[in-house]
């Protein structure tokens, strides 16, 4: 479609792409963005009462977040992409649709087509022995390897075995560690070695480290750096033409988002960002419009017999969940039919980020933000696409007004010890990244605050919203719900964690 020159003018000043590789009608690219703009929400809407919405400069002003950058993806097409605010606190240049952010572990999806790419090609297998590949370094010998190897498919899963879950990231000036620092746990490397320390395929956790592995895997089988792998496999092939795998990424690109603190102020100068050196896991720097290409190429893959940027068999594969895991190759998997989604988010100590696709309908929106605080803003900035667009999962949830008594709630306040993960389901239960162990309930002056623990000592804190009865929901995003299970006794003996996907059972201990 070829849009009428003042449109065109009016569009690009504003930084949106009007489908630079997709048709898209631009009316209803604009509609849809306006409805974005001005209609950002809370998690939950209470029966009686007026629900909240926001406009977007309302709300990266609340969450001190100086800029975002977003792109909508609409039937297999680019819908728009936007940017808004600023690339540095205090300055004046814009952030478009061309401004580069740093997406943490949404880099670990990216770097997963790499890597099915060279599966497709032959060159690599899934299921074999990775130190059969690796030449510079081993995967470290000892019983649990024994049994079972740590091939490719464990480690874009997550379900390897091996340990770190993220790695920090390192300031201007600052000593940077090699992959080999890195996966041996030494200086100026800042995290402890990368190891199997669960029997490959038994259990699932996270691991930073694991994409570290694959990260030299690649380098090695290819025999060139992991950035030029990225761009023989996937930036040139898919057109992305503003991204990099570069640990420290140079002026040479500009229009980069620079670094902000949770108090919205400008850090990491006089550079402006900071470097990951553990570039496989969380190094990319790239655009939302860039991103979706990729998002676009893996849902045509999915759906096309043919295939298309990867084998439809290798894309179905990488949309499938792995054993114990919540994960396909790379992406987190949900949802069912129509509703399949495959997600990351990103978190960075200045920068977060979300990636989303729609496998049926071929939706999916990409979020980059340049400030520590950018959680609860992207969440919002999502569920207001959730809306615009129609989709059924994810938006905001109506709850009702009424609120436990003090006395009820106390009730639940206690230590809560998972099961023993037996069962995949159970493995599977969580939809974020711990391998948890012991959930904590306390109050927090009138209400409920839940701490999820892992073996690791990694936590994650939420507040929970009564839906009513023994029935919680977490008031971040309202993924999952808590019910408390009374005994006939009458007094509280356990919860379950429910998602829409899996649950899990924990018992009072304390």
């Amino acid at each position: 479609m070829k849009l009428p020159p003042l449109l065109l003018v009016l569009m690009l000043s504003a930084g949106v792409v009007p489908g630079a590789y997709a048709q898209v009608s631009a009316a209803n690219s604009a509609a849809s963005a306006a409805a974005v703009e001005n209609g950002l929400r809370p998690a939950f809407d209470i029966v009686g009462e007026m629900p909240a919405r926001w406009t977007i400069e309302e709300r990266m002003e609340h969450w001190r977040v100086p800029g975002v950058s977003i792109a909508v993806i609409r039937g297999g097409k680019l819908l728009w992409a936007k940017g808004y605010g600023v690339l540095q606190r205090g300055r004046p240049e814009k952030v478009d649709a061309d401004t580069m952010f740093s997406v943490g572990s949404v880099s670990k999806v990216a770097a997963a087509g790499i890597a099915l790419r060279m599966v497709d090609a032959g060159i690599l297998d899934l299921d074999r022995d990775v130190n059969a590949y690796l030449r510079r370094w081993k995967v470290p010998a000892n019983d649990l390897v024994a049994q079972s190897p740590v091939t490719l498919r464990g480690l874009m899963s997550h379900s390897a075995g091996l340990t770190v879950h993220g790695f920090p990231d390192f300031q201007p000036g600052a000593a940077l560690p090699t992959v080999f620092d890195t996966l041996d746990g030494r200086p100026p490397a800042v995290t402890a070695p990368v190891r199997v320390t669960y029997a490959p395929g038994s259990h699932w956790r996270y691991s930073g480290g694991g994409i570290t592995v694959e990260q030299l895997l690649i380098e090695d089988v290819s025999g060139i750096a992991f950035n030029a792998a990225a761009r023989r496999y996937l930036f040139e092939p898919l057109g992305m033409r503003r991204s990099s795998y570069e640990a420290t990424i140079g002026d040479k690109w500009g229009n980069i988002a620079k670094a902000h603190g949770p108090d919205g102020a400008a850090r990491a100068l006089p550079r402006g960002y900071e470097s990951m050196p553990e570039i496989a896991a969380s190094g990319l720097w790239t655009t939302p419009s860039d991103y979706a290409r990729y998002v676009i190429a893996m849902i045509r893959s999915y759906n096309d017999r043919e295939g298309g940027f990867l084998a439809n068999a290798t894309a179905q594969q990488m949309m499938t969940e792995v054993g114990v895991s919540p994960y396909g190759l790379g992406p987190q998997l949900g949802g069912h039919g129509v509703d399949r989604i495959f997600s990351h988010g990103g978190s960075n100590d200045s920068y977060k980020a979300w990636m989303e696709g729609h496998l049926a309908t071929g939706d999916g929106v990409v979020i980059f933000t340049n400030g520590e605080n950018g959680d609860g803003l992207l969440k919002e900035i999502r569920r207001a696409v959730a809306a615009a667009e129609g989709w059924r999962m994810g938006g905001s949830i109506t709850i009702p007004a009424a609120t436990p008594s003090p006395d009820m709630l106390r009730a639940y306040v206690g230590h809560y010890r998972v099961a023993s993960p037996s069962t995949i389901a159970s493995q599977r239960s969580l939809a974020f990244s711990l391998d948890v162990k012991d959930i904590e309930i306390a109050m927090r002056e009138d209400r409920l605050g839940v701490t999820y623990r892992d073996s690791e000592g990694n936590k994650l804190e939420d507040t929970l919203i009564s839906e009513g009865g023994s029935w919680f929901v977490e008031a971040d995003d309202g993924v999952e719900q808590v019910e408390f299970v009374r005994g006939y006794d009458g007094k509280v003996s356990g919860l379950v964690i429910h998602n829409d996907d899996y649950s899990m059972d924990a018992q009072l201990i304390r």
